[in-house]
């Protein structure tokens, strides 16, 4: 009762089937063709506005192509930069001779003080900590480093011999920002004068421990403030304000310097006045946390006792506001 298709039938339905696919196909693949040359061609227009040549651009295009974001965060996102910097030292040594000159076009060759560093490329030259050995820790600090290596200098007798290809741990500190560690296989090694020097592999496996539970911002802010011995009525009516500048703050605290004659002590209250912006910070009450006398100017690390969130709101938005101006400027390079 039931006839199947003939072998013509059946030739006729895959030669439609086929020219239908095709049909389809074709202005996909060719979109998506059209899209991959679209986007590296703005790939190349935004390397050579930033600077780079055509070779410098063509390293980058090889490597940040495979990442599954944009390419062109590769010349914003100094993480991603480094992870390809990574895979070219890898995979191409003979090009990481661009890097440098790369790095400098596009200002990863320094990052702003309070942006946490992600690869130990990224740490100072002369920056000093602690080589752990057998548990000792010894002086050291950095000596030198290329785009493949780092120079370790150390500074102190150590318990034993270090080996080439053993693995050793370097701690230090940021200034305001962190405190790092990092483990890394030594190299190499060799004398400077009658000093040590590790020879150290790069890596991007970097540790890090925030130093404050939140960001001690740079400022320099005009203040009215009172030293008091308690937080009484009675104390704070009669209490005599000086000048002063703020010279950090954060939303924990500020750092007072002032130049007039005072001998503060740890433990006091202080009575601030000072503006953000258009916001007006009165009768702040802080405690003194750390006194520091220097030449010419007293500073004091202050604890905020009482901080209302909307404060705390003013100050997160100004450091915020601050932190992405300093980040324009010093892309554009007007923060020389």
């Amino acid at each position: 009762m039931f006839q199947g298709p003939s072998a013509k039938e059946i030739l006729l339905f895959f030669i439609v089937l086929v020219a239908t696919l095709t049909v389809i196909s074709i202005p996909y693949i060719w979109g998506k063709i059209s899209h991959a040359r679209e986007v590296e061609r703005a790939f190349f227009m935004r390397g050579r506005s930033l600077g780079l040549t055509d070779d410098e651009i063509r390293l980058l295009w090889k490597y940040a192509k495979d990442f599954p974001y944009d390419p062109q965060m590769v010349y914003e996102n100094k993480p991603l930069f480094e992870r390809v910097v990574s895979r070219i030292i890898r995979d191409n040594i003979e090009e990481v001779r661009l890097i440098p000159s790369i790095r400098a076009k596009l200002r990863f060759d320094t990052i702003p003080w309070f942006i946490p560093i992600t690869s130990t490329r990224d740490i100072d030259l002369y920056q000093t900590g602690k080589l752990v050995v057998d548990g000792v820790y010894v002086d050291s600090a950095i000596w030198d480093k290329t785009e493949t290596e780092l120079h370790l200098v150390v500074l102190q007798a150590l318990p034993r011999p270090v080996r080439i290809g053993e693995i050793v741990k370097f701690h230090f500190i940021r200034e305001n920002e962190g405190r790092y560690s990092f483990d890394s296989v030594v190299k190499d090694k060799y004398t400077e004068g009658d000093r040590l020097v590790l020879v150290l592999e790069h890596t991007d496996n970097i540790h890090r421990v925030q130093l404050r539970e939140s960001i001690r911002w740079k400022v320099n802010v005009p203040v009215e403030f009172a030293v008091v011995d308690d937080i009484t009525e009675e104390a704070t009516e009669g209490a005599e304000f000086i000048s002063g500048k703020i010279d950090d703050i954060s939303t924990k605290g500020v750092r007072i310097c002032t130049e007039a004659l005072i001998k503060p002590q740890e433990g006091k209250y202080v009575i601030m006045n000072f503006s953000i912006g258009e916001h007006g910070f009165e009768n702040m009450l802080g405690q003194i946390v750390n006194v520091r006398h220097m030449q010419t100017q007293v500073c004091m690390g202050i604890k905020f006792l009482k901080v209302s969130r909307q404060e705390e709101k003013v100050i997160d938005r100004f450091i915020l506001e601050e932190q992405r101006r300093l980040i324009k400027t010093f892309k554009i390079g007007e923060n020389e």
